[in-house]
Protein backbone atom coordinates (compact mmCIF):
# COMPACT_ATOMS: atom_id res chain seq x y z
CA UNK A 1 0.00 0.00 0.00
CA UNK A 2 1.59 3.34 -0.93
CA UNK A 3 0.67 6.34 0.95
CA UNK A 4 0.55 10.20 -0.54
CA UNK A 5 2.19 13.04 1.37
CA UNK A 6 -1.29 15.02 0.91
CA UNK A 7 -4.54 13.36 1.10
CA UNK A 8 -7.69 14.21 1.01
CA UNK A 9 -8.80 15.84 4.86
CA UNK A 10 -12.27 17.62 4.82
CA UNK A 11 -12.19 20.80 6.46
CA UNK A 12 -15.79 23.17 7.85
CA UNK A 13 -14.50 26.21 8.37
CA UNK A 14 -17.55 27.84 10.60
CA UNK A 15 -16.52 31.54 10.32
CA UNK A 16 -17.83 34.54 11.16
CA UNK A 17 -19.11 36.57 8.31
CA UNK A 18 -17.10 39.75 8.77
CA UNK A 19 -13.92 37.06 8.58
CA UNK A 20 -14.90 34.18 6.18
CA UNK A 21 -13.53 36.04 3.13
CA UNK A 22 -9.74 37.03 5.00
CA UNK A 23 -9.42 33.95 6.51
CA UNK A 24 -8.11 30.74 4.97
CA UNK A 25 -7.23 27.65 6.21
CA UNK A 26 -4.67 25.79 4.34
CA UNK A 27 -4.35 21.98 5.49
CA UNK A 28 -1.32 19.04 4.50
CA UNK A 29 -1.65 15.20 5.40
CA UNK A 30 1.68 12.89 5.81
CA UNK A 31 1.93 9.62 7.10
CA UNK A 32 5.32 8.48 9.41
CA UNK A 33 6.11 5.39 11.58
CA UNK A 34 8.32 5.29 14.16
CA UNK A 35 11.56 3.18 13.82
CA UNK A 36 14.04 1.95 16.52
CA UNK A 37 17.45 3.10 15.89
CA UNK A 38 20.71 2.24 17.91
CA UNK A 39 23.09 5.60 18.02
CA UNK A 40 27.21 5.55 17.75
CA UNK A 41 27.06 5.19 21.97
CA UNK A 42 24.87 1.93 21.53
CA UNK A 43 21.76 3.54 23.23
CA UNK A 44 18.29 2.98 21.17
CA UNK A 45 16.39 5.98 20.16
CA UNK A 46 12.76 6.10 18.28
CA UNK A 47 13.17 8.03 15.11
CA UNK A 48 9.98 9.18 12.74
CA UNK A 49 10.31 8.98 8.84
CA UNK A 50 7.93 8.87 6.02
CA UNK A 51 6.05 6.29 5.11
CA UNK A 52 6.46 5.08 1.59
CA UNK A 53 4.67 1.30 2.07
CA UNK A 54 3.15 -0.61 4.71
CA UNK A 55 3.02 -4.34 5.56
CA UNK A 56 -0.50 -5.66 7.55
CA UNK A 57 -0.07 -4.82 11.31
CA UNK A 58 2.08 -1.91 10.75
CA UNK A 59 1.07 0.92 12.63
CA UNK A 60 1.23 4.65 10.87
CA UNK A 61 0.79 7.89 12.29
CA UNK A 62 -0.66 10.61 10.45
CA UNK A 63 0.02 14.26 11.08
CA UNK A 64 -2.27 17.04 9.47
CA UNK A 65 -0.48 19.99 10.02
CA UNK A 66 -3.40 23.29 9.26
CA UNK A 67 -2.13 27.19 8.55
CA UNK A 68 -4.12 30.30 8.48
CA UNK A 69 -3.17 31.75 5.15
CA UNK A 70 -5.56 34.82 5.82
CA UNK A 71 -5.52 37.81 7.20
CA UNK A 72 -7.92 37.71 10.11
CA UNK A 73 -7.86 34.82 12.47
CA UNK A 74 -10.31 31.93 11.48
CA UNK A 75 -12.83 30.88 14.39
CA UNK A 76 -14.92 27.83 14.80
CA UNK A 77 -12.28 25.67 12.90
CA UNK A 78 -13.37 21.55 12.41
CA UNK A 79 -11.30 19.55 10.85
CA UNK A 80 -12.56 16.17 9.40
CA UNK A 81 -10.52 13.07 8.49
CA UNK A 82 -11.59 10.30 7.03
CA UNK A 83 -9.79 7.14 8.40
CA UNK A 84 -8.81 4.86 5.44
CA UNK A 85 -11.04 1.43 5.33
CA UNK A 86 -7.83 -0.59 5.84
CA UNK A 87 -6.51 1.13 8.74
CA UNK A 88 -7.87 0.75 12.01
CA UNK A 89 -7.87 3.56 14.19
CA UNK A 90 -5.55 3.09 17.54
CA UNK A 91 -7.78 3.77 20.45
CA UNK A 92 -6.99 7.43 21.97
CA UNK A 93 -4.41 8.21 19.73
CA UNK A 94 -6.12 10.93 18.32
CA UNK A 95 -4.54 14.64 19.62
CA UNK A 96 -4.55 17.98 19.04
CA UNK A 97 -2.99 20.46 21.11
CA UNK A 98 -6.53 22.92 22.04
CA UNK A 99 -8.81 20.67 20.35
CA UNK A 100 -11.83 18.77 21.06
CA UNK A 101 -11.61 15.52 19.15
CA UNK A 102 -14.85 13.28 18.26
CA UNK A 103 -15.18 10.41 16.61
CA UNK A 104 -17.43 8.64 13.50
CA UNK A 105 -18.44 4.89 13.07
CA UNK A 106 -20.59 5.76 10.60
CA UNK A 107 -18.67 6.93 8.05
CA UNK A 108 -19.24 10.39 8.80
CA UNK A 109 -22.81 11.10 9.96
CA UNK A 110 -22.54 11.66 13.34
CA UNK A 111 -19.87 12.25 15.48
CA UNK A 112 -19.37 12.04 19.14
CA UNK A 113 -17.55 10.39 22.30
CA UNK A 114 -16.73 6.56 21.05
CA UNK A 115 -18.10 5.37 24.53
CA UNK A 116 -21.24 7.10 24.01
CA UNK A 117 -21.24 5.44 20.35
CA UNK A 118 -22.68 1.91 19.10
CA UNK A 119 -22.79 -0.22 16.28
CA UNK A 120 -24.59 -3.13 15.36
CA UNK A 121 -22.65 -5.92 15.81
CA UNK A 122 -22.76 -9.22 13.57
CA UNK A 123 -25.78 -10.85 15.13
CA UNK A 124 -27.39 -7.64 14.18
CA UNK A 125 -27.75 -6.67 17.58
CA UNK A 126 -26.18 -2.80 18.89
CA UNK A 127 -23.18 -3.09 20.47
CA UNK A 128 -20.84 -0.55 22.29
CA UNK A 129 -18.39 0.76 19.37
CA UNK A 130 -14.63 0.00 19.40
CA UNK A 131 -11.93 1.81 17.99
CA UNK A 132 -11.49 -0.85 15.43
CA UNK A 133 -15.10 0.94 14.19
CA UNK A 134 -13.87 4.25 13.76
CA UNK A 135 -14.63 5.36 10.45
CA UNK A 136 -13.54 9.47 10.95
CA UNK A 137 -12.06 11.49 13.12
CA UNK A 138 -13.27 14.98 13.92
CA UNK A 139 -10.73 18.08 15.95
CA UNK A 140 -12.52 21.16 16.70
CA UNK A 141 -10.38 23.72 17.60
CA UNK A 142 -11.41 25.55 20.72
CA UNK A 143 -9.54 29.05 19.81
CA UNK A 144 -9.23 30.80 16.47
CA UNK A 145 -6.33 30.53 14.87
CA UNK A 146 -4.54 33.56 14.32
CA UNK A 147 -3.48 35.04 11.17
CA UNK A 148 -0.19 32.97 9.86
CA UNK A 149 -0.43 30.73 12.98
CA UNK A 150 -1.25 27.30 12.69
CA UNK A 151 -1.00 24.01 14.45
CA UNK A 152 -1.10 19.90 13.74
CA UNK A 153 -3.37 17.26 14.84
CA UNK A 154 -2.22 13.60 14.88
CA UNK A 155 -3.94 10.21 15.26
CA UNK A 156 -2.21 6.25 14.87
CA UNK A 157 -3.88 3.38 13.03
CA UNK A 158 -2.94 0.36 12.22
CA UNK A 159 -3.09 -1.33 8.54
CA UNK A 160 -5.79 -4.37 8.94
Amino acid sequence: MTFFSARLVLVALLLLPSTAALAALELSTEAFRDVEVVRKDGKKEVKRESVKKVVPGQEVIYVITYRNTGKEPAAGVVINNPVPAEMAYQSGSAQGLGSRVDVSVDGGKTFGALEALKVTGKDGNPRAAEAADVTGLRWTLLAPVKASAGGLVTYRARLR
